[in-house]
């Protein structure tokens, strides 16, 4: 099974001010590629390339009030959805077919997915991904750097058992200024 970590950070490393908001990104015009056309910076490309997406709860809870307050709609099309939470989660009834919780930890949940015959995991949410990459389950990164200092806010990255090494495997820079990484995790962890 291959795991993909795909998300934004400032310059000095947040994904979300300390309440969850992610209001700084409105700063930014939407990128565009060499025809002039929107670009989605890769994003529809890995939603393509999924079988489930696992993410945390808060950023559940982001996407859920960010579409509660009009600004985007279920982003995440008929993909399954699994929010790892240890609180109980109240479902909207148009997500109940697509979205499911667990309080399973990453690699008890990756085997269960396994056994659904899921094949590429997208993970998403700051503690998430630092579970996920702190139990040395992350093969791939996806990291956008976009050109603002917010001050404080939640961390994408946090304390590991171990340095994690990476290969960068390319990259871009958008129009917007917002620059994109991407990395492979090298197995030699």
């Amino acid at each position: 099974m291959k795991t993909t970590v795909f998300c934004g950070v400032s310059v000095d490393g947040f994904i979300a001010r300390p309440d969850g908001s992610v209001d700084f990104l409105d700063a930014f015009d939407p990128p565009v590629d060499s025809e002039g056309q929107a670009s989605d910076m890769g994003f529809g490309a890995l939603m393509a390339s999924i079988d489930a997406l696992v993410m945390g709860r808060n950023t559940f809870d982001t996407v859920l009030g960010m579409i509660d307050g009009g600004m985007i709609e279920w982003p995440y099309g008929d993909t399954p959805v699994i929010v790892m939470t240890s609180r109980p989660l109240e479902m909207p009834e148009d997500l109940q077919d697509t979205v499911e919780a667990t309080d399973l930890e990453p690699r008890e949940l990756l085997d269960v997915l396994s056994a659904r015959l899921v094949e590429h995991v997208y993970v998403d949410g700051g503690r998430t991904v630092q579970s996920f990459l702190a139990a040395g389950l992350v093969d791939e990164l996806s990291i956008t750097t976009v050109p603002i200092l917010i001050g404080e806010g939640l961390r994408l990255f946090g304390a590991l058992p171990a340095d994690v090494r990476l290969e960068r495997s390319g990259g871009q820079t958008f129009s917007n200024g917002m620059v994109q990484n991407n990395y492979l995790v090298k197995a030699d962890r």
